[in-house]
């Protein structure tokens, strides 16, 4: 194990998993099990802006986000901080579905308004919480092409 210290990077990386992986539990977990909590909580949107429908597709992408996204990027946080080849296969995973995630619900929130039983505006911060992960996707996917081995050093 190299004693020298490890790149501002990974410590970016690891701290936004962690605070990355507390918001989804709470936010997307919860709504999985108890939708009505997660609205409470402030972290979904009721029946009334979004449908029925809507809920469903919420609680959808909270099971992948707890089945799929979840699990990786604690693998991710694991595998960097001890230093593990792997764990440059799974951060690029999280990276790929925070791009694809984000871009996804970006095109739900543009294109949903108008439609029967939706009357959902999203705020600013819902638009700077999208951004934010699009932008984690895009940089992480291009510093770990770039210079993902210095993860491990």
């Amino acid at each position: 194990m190299s004693t020298t210290t490890r790149p501002t990077a990974l410590w970016a990386l690891v701290l936004f998993l962690v605070f990355s992986v507390a918001l989804m539990l709470v936010g997307q977990t919860t709504a999985v099990f108890d939708y009505e909590l997660a609205v409470r909580l402030g972290l979904q949107e009721s029946t009334a802006q979004v449908s029925g429908f809507g809920v469903q597709v919420n609680r959808a992408f909270g099971t992948s986000d707890t089945l799929v996204y979840i699990p990786l990027m604690v693998a991710s946080v694991v595998g960097l901080l001890l230093r593990k080849r792997w764990s440059l296969l799974t951060t690029a995973a999280v990276a790929g579905i925070s791009a694809y995630w984000s871009v996804t619900v970006a095109f739900i929130l543009l294109n949903l308004p108008g439609q029967p039983g939706y009357s959902y505006v999203p705020g600013l911060e819902i638009w700077l919480f999208i951004a934010t992960y699009a932008v984690f996707g895009v940089l992480a996917l291009a510093y770990l092409v770039a210079r993902g081995e210095a993860l491990l050093e």
